[in-house]
C-alpha cells in the first residue's frame, strides 16, 4: 500500500471536462526504475519523466519497482539506504490510482495478449484516463500496439 504521503485515487472521473487536461502520462516501472539506477535509458527515462507530468501508475507499481530495487541491492550495484529513498520518492511524484478497479479489465487483456496483469493494468489505467502509456518494454509496447485507443510510447527506440 502507498505510504501517508502518497496520493491514491480510487475514481477516474476527477478531470473537470472545461478545463485542458495537463500534459501527462501513465509511467510503467520498466521506465520508473531507470529513474534510479545506472542504464543506458537512464537519461531518455528522466527527459520523459521531465515532459509528461504528472506522472502516473497504478499502486503495484511500487511493489514492482522496489522489488527490482532490491534486486540492485543483492546485485551490489545500488545502496540499500538509497534505495528506499528511491522507493519514498516515488511515492511522492508519481500519481499513484488504486487497482482493484482496473483488474477486471486488465484481467481481459492479459488473457487477450497472454501478457502479464500488472503490465495489462498499466495499459487500462492509460486508456481510463485518455493518457499515453510510457514503456521500456518493448515486448508490451508491440502487443499494445494492436490495442485501439491506446498511445503507447516507448523509451529507447
Amino acid at each position: 500500500m502507498p505510504g501517508a504521503n502518497a496520493r491514491l485515487h480510487t475514481g477516474f472521473d476527477g478531470h473537470h471536462p472545461c478545463r485542458p487536461r495537463p500534459v501527462s502520462a501513465v509511467f510503467d516501472a520498466s521506465v520508473v526504475v531507470k529513474w534510479f539506477v545506472d542504464d543506458p535509458l537512464a537519461a531518455a527515462a528522466s527527459d520523459i519523466r521531465r515532459a509528461l507530468r504528472p506522472a502516473v501508475a497504478p499502486d503495484l507499481m511500487v511493489i514492482e519497482v522496489a522489488n527490482t530495487l532490491r534486486r540492485y541491492v543483492v546485485r551490489g550495484d545500488l545502496q540499500a539506504g538509497a534505495a528506499e529513498e528511491n522507493v519514498s520518492v516515488i511515492k511522492e511524484v508519481v500519481e499513484l490510482f488504486d487497482h482493484a478497479p482496473l483488474l477486471d479489465e486488465a484481467f481481459s487483456l492479459a488473457c487477450r495478449f497472454n501478457h502479464s496483469m500488472t503490465d495489462c493494468l498499466y495499459a487500462v489505467l492509460a486508456r481510463r484516463l485518455n493518457l499515453p502509456l510510457v514503456t521500456a518494454d518493448g515486448k508490451l509496447a508491440r502487443k499494445l500496439a494492436l490495442l485501439d485507443g491506446l498511445d503507447v510510447r516507448m523509451i529507447g527506440s
